[in-house]
């Protein structure tokens, strides 16, 4: 007979953890940085910050996303708009640092942006803009940055027929010169969602590893942890991408966040090799 299998019960909750003052509505991307600049000033390393708006543009409230490396962040739209929707919030600012004191966009900074303003359409959040704070209070949107360098975005738009109908979406974009409308339905788009969503999961994993690799003392760090290389997964995609579905696995069915479900798939993964040597010897 099949066993029962039990289903748990889990809820996700806003915690506050202490108060921004602010009581008025955010019009320029100053006004962003100056509520949140003292906060990022405390870090000697990438932290990337998401400020909650109402349909006004007032800030209802703020979360720390990711904190990285000295001059790196792991990013996720998962994190970004996790307690976005919580907050019921109606758009973001994005904010993270350059501990370097150089405020210009990186090109991680502007593909990072492009990958949020996409999955904010999808799911009506609004990203208002991206700023990179230096030192000095010296700032940059990523937003006015591209806009400079003539970076063509997609428009996603609803079909101009009938704006209440979401059976399917319009995807503007220019291919060889021309303007062309692309078509897909809900359950394309859902298909298109989850295939790019699986592609940014194992980007996220490379990320992590290649951080792991960066210097002999990573190296050792993370081979004494797990009891296998960062390296040797970088250069198996198998082996990534099947790192990224237990990483997907585990936050979905245990409410972490991305970085402690990939955290808990390398443990797994030193569960299984150990297993495997341990049955090879007993077959000698």
């Amino acid at each position: 007979m099949e066993a029962n299998k039990e289903l748990e019960m889990v809820s996700v909750r806003l915690v506050p953890e202490y108060k921004l003052y602010s009581e008025t509505a955010l019009i320029t991307s100053e006004d962003a940085v100056k509520l949140l600049q003292e906060e990022l000033a405390q870090y000697d390393r990438e932290v990337f910050c998401v400020l909650h708006l109402n349909a006004k543009n007032y800030p209802i409230s703020a979360s720390i996303t990711s904190i990285g490396e000295i001059n790196s962040t792991l990013v996720h739209p998962r994190e970004v708009f996790k307690s976005a929707v919580l907050a019921s919030a109606a758009g973001i600012v994005l904010l993270h640092n350059h501990p370097s004191g150089d405020p210009n966009p990186s090109q991680d900074d502007i593909e990072v942006t492009s990958r949020l303003v996409f999955c904010g359409e999808l799911m009506g959040i609004r990203v208002v803009d991206h700023i990179v704070c230096g030192s000095r209070g010296r700032f940059c949107s990523v937003f006015e940055f591209d806009k400079n360098e003539g970076m063509n975005q997609p428009i996603i738009e609803l079909p101009a027929k009938d704006k209440s109908d979401m059976s399917s979406i319009v995807i503007s974009r220019k291919i060889n010169g021309h303007e062309t409308e692309i078509t897909l339905t809900k359950e394309e788009m859902q298909q298109a969602y989850f295939a790019q969503e699986k592609i940014w999961d194992e980007e996220y994993v490379r990320n992590y590893l290649r951080d792991k690799d960066y210097s002999a003392e990573s190296r050792a760090a993370f081979r004494a942890e797990f009891g296998f290389s960062a390296k040797s997964v970088l250069q198996a995609d198998a082996a990534v991408s099947k790192l990224a579905a237990d990483m997907r696995r585990n936050a979905d069915k245990y409410g972490m966040n991305d970085l402690e479900g990939l955290e808990e798939a390398f443990s797994e993964e030193r569960q299984r090799r150990l297993q495997k040597r341990k049955s090879r010897q007993q077959e000698r």
